[in-house]
């Protein structure tokens, strides 16, 4: 037994351990306060797994020096426990979203100054890969993922968000798998350069002065800046660098009209999170709202009037909408 601190400890779903035999970390049963080894690393087995469902325990814990371990493990099977449908669909749509939000993290705590790698690349296109597939073919996965949403904003979850609407939308208007991974990494990507904007600017409560928000606006320049290194296909890239665009050129940072209609998409979904997150400078409006200001956006020839209309339709139905 181990007296420790109960935040030293990491909860992670039992179902997504249990069919693996050499996960290299221990993991934890909790009782009141205390926790208790189960099984050390490599030997969970069938004795164990057993003990897991005979007693309905769902939660198992590990220890935050083996967080690295876990998600190494997460990241090599990835793709097999999206796909396993004995592991509850809220596990893995949960597994999902924890990836997606560690990884924009490790990406936007770098502040700017550790450039992504080829590897990181290959890392954003598996995971957007992944979840085009996993919204696209199990049913009920977009309401599921679309609970973990956060709407308390940060902008590593925000990136988040907006891939997951973007993906969304891509498997309602039947996008090819391709273009889907290329956008799906381009959204996740497509605030980075806030990496490099002061955070006394990005957080500041109330109005930004004209020279702020100068700064702000050279984020998506910034963005691409960051990504030099990583060999982006040209539609990531334009995801990046033309996310603040609108196709009556009142956009920036080049207000560009002839603006890719899967970047389009990215941003709609840009500025429906927006809207319906709370941030320190603005309410969060719920969704109907949200809906109603972009339409007015549509109708004026900023946004593009069937994306918004698809867009809407897909949220609808999927019933992950808020307020």
């Amino acid at each position: 037994m181990l007296r420790l601190n109960p935040s030293s400890f990491y909860s992670i779903p039992t179902m997504l351990i249990s069919y693996d035999c050499g996960i290299k970390f221990d993991v934890y049963i909790r009782k009141g306060k205390n926790f208790f080894l189960f099984a050390r690393h490599g030997e969970l087995t069938d004795t164990h797994k057993h003990k897991l469902k005979e007693h309905h325990v769902e939660v198992l814990y590990i220890h935050a020096e083996d967080i690295p371990s876990y998600d190494e493990y997460i990241e090599m099977n990835f793709s097999n426990l999206l796909q396993d449908n004995r592991i509850p669909l809220k596990d893995r749509s949960k597994m999902l979203y924890d990836y997606s939000i560690g990884l924009s993290k490790s990406l936007l705590q770098c502040e700017g100054k550790m450039l992504p790698s080829q590897d990181t690349k290959e890392k954003l296109e598996a995971l957007a890969s992944n979840t085009f597939e996993y919204l696209a073919r199990k049913k009920g996965a977009v309401k599921s993922v679309g609970g973990f949403l956060s709407h308390n904003y940060r902008t590593f979850s925000h990136c988040v968000n907006v891939s997951i609407y973007v993906m969304l939308t891509l498997v309602g208007l039947g996008v090819d798998k391709h273009s889907a991974k290329m956008t799906g990494a381009g959204a996740l990507l497509h605030d980075i350069g806030k990496a490099r904007i002061p955070k006394k600017i990005l957080n500041k409560p109330g109005h930004l002065t004209p020279e702020e928000r100068e700064i702000i606006n050279t984020h998506p320049s910034h963005g691409l800046a960051i990504c030099r290194d990583m060999a982006l296909d040209d539609l990531s890239k334009e995801c990046i660098i033309h996310h603040h665009e609108k196709l009556d050129g009142s956009g920036y940072p080049a207000q560009a009209r002839c603006i890719p209609e899967q970047v389009r998409i990215v941003t709609i979904a840009d500025i429906y999170d927006a809207l319906t997150t709370e941030r320190p400078y603005s309410k969060a409006y719920n969704a109907f709202e949200a809906f109603k200001i972009i339409a007015k956006d549509a109708e004026t020839g900023r946004l593009d009037k069937d994306i918004c209309r698809e867009f809407v339709k897909i949220l609808t139905e999927g019933q992950i909408i808020t307020g």
